[in-house]
């Protein structure tokens, strides 16, 4: 099977874009002078693109957290967003804050274990 980078213009191919460049009163050009992509070669490109590979990411975040943090403080926190490795972690109480503190360099080892996907350095809580 040939890759589908690898692909030329089919004789189909080229007697379209004749027909069509006829129709349009333009000279014939050249037809696809550039490989034939797929999806796969360019979702992960749109994917980056777009900034969404950060959001993918905390999504796995998301899901790990309850069990990271335990019950109590899950219910006190969310991941909240991930840009260049560092997670921001939103907090209702203080209390919680502090209890984060203590455990961070323990959560991010964890994280880091779980998620090496995700390349977190550092977690960074905010209130609010």
């Amino acid at each position: 099977m040939v890759p589908m980078s690898d692909r030329k213009p089919t004789p189909k191919q080229i007697m379209r874009h004749r027909l069509v460049a006829a129709w349009r009163g333009v000279s014939d050009g050249p037809v696809m002078t550039l490989p034939t992509l797929s999806v796969a070669d360019l979702a992960p490109k749109i994917v980056a693109q777009a900034g969404l590979a950060d959001r993918v990411k905390l999504e796995d975040v998301l899901s790990a957290w309850q069990e990271i943090v335990g019950d109590l403080l899950f219910r006190l926190t969310r991941p909240d967003s991930m840009e260049r490795g560092i997670l921001t972690v939103r907090l209702t109480q203080p209390s919680a804050h502090h209890a984060l503190s203590l455990e961070k360099t323990k959560i991010l080892r964890r994280l880091q274990n779980r998620l090496p996907e995700a390349k977190i350095r550092d977690i960074r809580f905010r209130h609010g």
